[in-house]
């Protein structure tokens, strides 16, 4: 399940993603759901079924670079669902193999499409069943049983998503954000096609990562600690006393940095800059990392 590995990696608080060049589109309230159908080119729409009712999105957007499609729908208090799926074209996708979550308001954790205890589980499907390239939206459907993402806690029954559909959604692509990203492992420069932001919390302190995962789903991913400013941090291996971290994932295997550093060199409240380089270790084996920058916007 090295998919789901990285997808998680870089999927926390998902639906607090935001991209240059898109607004937030207002869902219309005044648009009638039990009328709702394919080929509708008006406001954009995303609900879903679940616990007895219907879910209404206050806004939504969506992202599509490289090998995935980002799509969230909110609300102003927070709550919302975030679906990232491996694709970039029209189709129907599994839910276990990428994931489609629900996060409740205030929450750091939330209800994913895979079973950590059983990742094989058919916990549903997400269908993108149009790419408007012309008015640049995507519509389409998903439903899921989604499982409580915090694994320490066993007593949270998962819960089934039904009758989801976002229709409309306005989307940009990665070459419209600016966002951009550059390494080299072993010297050789790892060529990303997906650039993701991410924050979540370890304890009480919340931190930002900046990742990127190449065609064959490798991936390099960045952290620091949110509260940080422009400034050198060094990486020391120590998690629990460092402000950066690195990580290299080469197929099922996960390379943690042991030691080098992190340069902030500008930001912003919604953007980041900076270089990186670190060595790797699994344990038996180290990778080096070098000549590392980011430029990216993170909410």
């Amino acid at each position: 399940m090295k998919n789901i590995k990285f997808l998680a990696g870089i999927f926390l608080f998902l639906t607090a993603f935001t991209f240059t060049s898109c607004e937030n589109e207002p869902i219309d309230p005044a648009i009638d759901l039990d009328n709702f159908g394919g080929g509708n080119t008006g406001p954009a729409v995303f609900k879903a079924d679940f616990s007895g009712n219907t879910w209404v999105a206050s806004t939504a957007q969506a992202l599509i670079g490289g090998n995935y499609i980002t799509i969230s729908g909110v609300k102003p208090n927070g709550e919302g669902f975030g679906l990232l799926v491996e694709a970039s074209a029209t189709g129907t996708y599994p839910a276990n193999t990428n994931i489609l979550a629900f996060t409740p308001a205030g929450s750091e954790f939330g209800y994913w499409s895979t079973n950590f205890d059983n990742p094989e589980e058919n916990t549903g499907s997400i269908t993108i069943t149009s790419i408007n390239t012309t008015n640049n939206t995507i519509s389409g459907t998903f439903s899921f049983k989604g499982y409580w993402s915090d694994t320490t806690t066993t007593s949270i029954l998962p819960v089934q998503f039904s009758n989801g559909v976002f229709e409309n959604i306005p989307f940009v692509t990665q070459g419209q954000t600016g966002d951009s990203f550059f390494a080299k492992v072993g010297g050789v420069e790892f060529v990303d096609t997906d650039i993701f932001t991410a924050e979540f919390f370890v304890g009480a302190e919340e931190w930002l990562t900046i990742a990127a995962e190449d065609a064959d789903l490798n991936a390099i991913n960045v952290s620091v600690r949110r509260s940080v400013g422009a400034g050198t941090y060094a990486i020391t291996g120590n998690v629990a006393v460092d402000s950066a971290q690195g990580v290299y994932t080469l197929g099922d295997t996960d390379y943690d940095s042991v030691s080098g550093s992190v340069t902030i060199i500008s930001k912003t409240a919604t953007r980041i800059k900076g270089t990186f380089n670190f060595q790797a270790s699994d344990g038996t084996t180290t990778k080096t990392i070098t000549e590392g920058a980011f430029d990216v916007e993170y909410n």
